[in-house]
């Protein structure tokens, strides 16, 4: 039989995969929470926009709600909300699962796991990171990255802390996103790859306090120290954690990054000009937790959270 996959979070990187699985003809349904992006597609294709090349368009199929889904009706779950509303979207949804199912929450930031496993249990849930770029232009129009247009993207899952769930079924799950041009790996790494992206991501705060690009803060001297002390710190608190990170080499990937990004805004810092919630208590804030856990001086993070207004986080 097919495997059966939601994809839970409906805003561009949730409807790129359920895009991709849909094209493919797998069995997929994507589940939003009523918003006009998901109402638009129970009457029309979605509209799939690469940088370069024609847009394309798939019907797929949509849940307007948690609720619209059979409960046992999945075999997987991939999780792609905001990692604020993981808990509250993931107890609206968690029905959904057979009894054997696993959930796969991919979005960036600690603490997914456990989060994860206090609704589905330990053994039905295993993490992930996903370099898969896309974003919600409008109701039933999405943009994807270059990289994910080419299919050089790159998810990665498997087990890191409280995630233990079943290996194997990691692997269907990667064959099939591998299969359908997002190409994906089981990895015994999974917790350095996350690690490692929370380092890349310290860009992402630290934009937040001027509300300027990423190349604006590239650009100065005095931001390009900033960003790298904050990189230093994560890699600290990761070594405190047991997670070893080859700093030099991820700081050298970071430079190549924050240099090709141009006049771009992080995600985070769209959602602090936008007056939105963030993802910084999951990011920033949790390396500021685990440093003071872990007796790790964090002091960029801790000032940085400090003007975002999260001097409270623990």
């Amino acid at each position: 039989m097919a495997m059966r996959i939601g994809v839970l979070g409906a805003g561009g990187m949730g409807t790129a995969f359920a895009a991709h699985l849909a094209a493919a003809d797998a069995d997929v349904v994507l589940i939003g929470r009523g918003s006009a992006h998901v109402r638009s597609l129970a009457g029309r294709p979605v509209e799939v926009v690469p940088p370069h090349g024609d847009p394309w368009r798939v019907t797929v199929p949509v849940a307007g709600h948690p609720a619209d889904v059979p409960p046992g009706r999945l075999d997987v779950l991939l999780v792609l909300t905001k990692a604020y509303d993981l808990d509250a979207a993931l107890r609206s949804a968690a029905h959904t699962l057979g009894s054997g199912g696993v959930a796969v929450p991919l979005q960036n930031g600690l603490g997914t796991d456990a989060v994860v496993a206090d609704v589905v249990g330990d053994g039905r849930t295993l993490v992930g990171t996903t370099t898969v770029g896309a974003a919600l232009a409008e109701p039933g129009r999405i943009t994807v990255s270059m990289s994910t247009a080419a299919g050089e993207s790159l998810t990665s899952i498997g087990r890191m802390g409280r995630a233990a769930g079943d290996l194997a079924t990691g692997a269907d799950v990667a064959e099939l996103l591998t299969k359908v041009g997002l190409p994906t790996e089981v990895t015994p790494a999974v917790a350095e790859l996350v690690w490692g992206k929370l380092a890349l991501a310290a860009m992402s705060p630290l934009s937040c306090v001027p509300r300027v690009t990423v190349a604006e803060v590239w650009g100065s001297a005095e931001g390009r120290a900033l960003v790298e002390r904050m990189f230093d710190e994560v890699v600290a608190v990761a070594a405190a954690e047991g997670v070893p990170l080859d700093r030099d080499a991820a700081w050298a990937h970071a430079r190549r990054t924050f240099e090709g990004t141009g006049e771009h805004y992080t995600s985070m810092c769209t959602d602090v000009r936008l007056g939105r919630p963030t993802e910084l208590g999951v990011m920033g804030g949790a390396v500021r937790a685990l440093g003071e856990r872990h007796g790790v001086p964090v002091p960029v993070h801790a000032t940085v959270c400090d003007l975002l207004g999260l001097a409270g986080v623990r």
